[in-house]
């Protein structure tokens, strides 16, 4: 089950940058081109220049983003920009968010996970990976040697025994506290009593830990620790390497939202709408909801259907939303017979397997590509874009459910690209964790 341990973090220097919100970012993997261009301007420390650096026409092997984020990183700990705790340390992470019109806090804590292969002990995934994010991870860790981000884990708590004494913990003000940009309230606790953590320690020891966020950072982390084992294969010891920063988060959290990324697709072949329609209605009820509806509208429409497997397709030609109700639940055996049994139970998987594959003619390999879907979680973005001509259909769908993450991971399978966004992100430079000492 899940082994985690403490580490001596390294945190920014409230002594010297006062402002915590300007030098972290979310994700690099939600940060658009804009988006880093606006945090390298915000700050000069701001982690960007770590996590996700630009590059350069005249980048060399020597001289390239990883180099310099390494050399960043030197800098900053040498100057105390970034201070490392004076011991080991189990940190306590809230989120507050705005839902609708009240306020959620999501809790967890930040630790040490000792590394396990997919295939085999107790941390699952539930996310197809792709090459290349992998690779540039790899390139990142090998340069910095430290995890500049946590992954997102969950564990089962029932009975909440987990969440309750990380109450207990947290009865102090926190050591940092701040509000991104995004809205969401941030604070961090740090724990360093070792009654405390050893505790927290024990609780977990029989828990199972399923990744909801960070699948790519993980595998590279694997991939880094057999590197580093062969480096020093002498060493019978644990390595750095062996463990990864994770944030780990109760499934039974009432923090914990799960939001739809819609689908927005382009270069549909032979398009036409009629035809599109027609094939539809052999598998679903097809209803039009009209033309231009409100936001609020549509997706009340379909956050109302609690039963079945229910789509809302938006046509940009015509400014119209229809309500795609699947009514014949038999051609899922036929169609995921060969190919991703799992995803018949699942909205995302049936709206790649039985649309984008079937009828639009896109295969389900290829929803990886940019060059046909696109994964927006804004809705009023999503009408935008297709009304716009840049796409030529939106499929809104309602939210992955936790227990469905745990069925497909528990199984070792994995769910269609994109099928779960957590909300909120964690935060990228709350806390890093150095590879080169425990």
């Amino acid at each position: 089950m899940a082994i985690i341990k403490p580490f001596r973090g390294l945190r920014y220097n409230q002594d010297i940058i006062t402002d915590i919100s300007s030098v972290v970012t979310p994700p690099y993997d939600v940060i658009s081109p804009q988006d880093q261009e606006r945090y390298y301007q915000i700050h000069p420390n701001n982690i960007i220049r770590l996590d996700l650096g630009k590059g350069f026409l005249g980048d060399t092997e020597e001289n390239n983003k990883y180099t310099r984020a390494a050399e960043f990183l030197k800098s900053w700990r040498e100057k105390g920009i970034l201070k490392q705790e004076d011991a080991p340390a189990i940190y306590i992470y809230d989120q507050e968010f705005l839902s609708g019109n009240r306020w959620l806090a999501r809790r967890g804590f930040i630790s040490l996970v000792k590394l396990e292969p997919f295939d085999k002990g107790y941390i699952y995934p539930h996310e197809q990976t792709l090459p290349g994010p992998k690779a540039d991870r790899l390139k990142l860790t090998q340069s910095c040697r430290a995890n500049l981000s946590s992954i997102f884990a969950l564990f089962p708590d029932e009975n909440n025994a987990i969440d309750s004494y990380l109450s207990t913990t947290t009865v102090t003000r926190p050591e940092v506290d701040f509000t991104d940009d995004t809205g969401v309230k941030n604070k961090l606790w740090v724990i360093k009593e070792k009654q405390t953590i050893d505790k927290l320690v024990t609780l977990m020891k029989e828990k199972p830990l399923f990744i909801a966020d960070g699948h790519h950072r993980y595998e590279t982390a694997l991939v880094y620790k057999e590197q580093m084992h062969k480096e020093n294969s002498q060493s019978g010891n644990d390595l750095p390497s062996d463990y990864v920063m994770m944030v780990c988060v109760s499934m039974n959290n009432n923090g914990l939202k799960i939001l739809p990324a819609h689908r927005l697709v382009c270069n549909i072949r032979d398009y036409h709408l009629d035809r599109i329609l027609k094939s539809l209605q052999e598998s679903f009820t097809v209803e039009l909801l009209g033309k231009g509806c409100a936001v609020e509208d549509f997706m009340s429409q379909l956050n109302n259907e609690t039963k079945g497997h229910t789509f809302v397709m938006y046509v940009g030609q015509e400014n119209a939303y229809y309500k795609l109700r699947l009514s014949n639940e038999k051609v899922l055996d036929m169609a995921f017979t060969n190919n991703h049994p799992e995803w018949k139970h699942l909205d995302a998987g049936i709206l790649h397997g039985m649309i984008i594959d079937k009828i639009l003619g896109i295969n389900s390999n290829d929803v990886t590509l940019k060059d046909y879907v696109k994964y927006v979680k804004d809705e009023a973005e999503a009408v935008s874009l297709v009304r716009s001509g840049q796409y030529q259909l939106a499929f809104f769908l309602n939210p992955t459910r936790i227990e469905q993450v745990r069925e497909i991971a528990m199984a070792r399978k994995v769910m269609p690209p994109k099928s779960t966004y957590f909300y909120p992100k964690l935060i990228t430079g709350i806390v890093i964790n150095s590879l080169n000492s425990i």
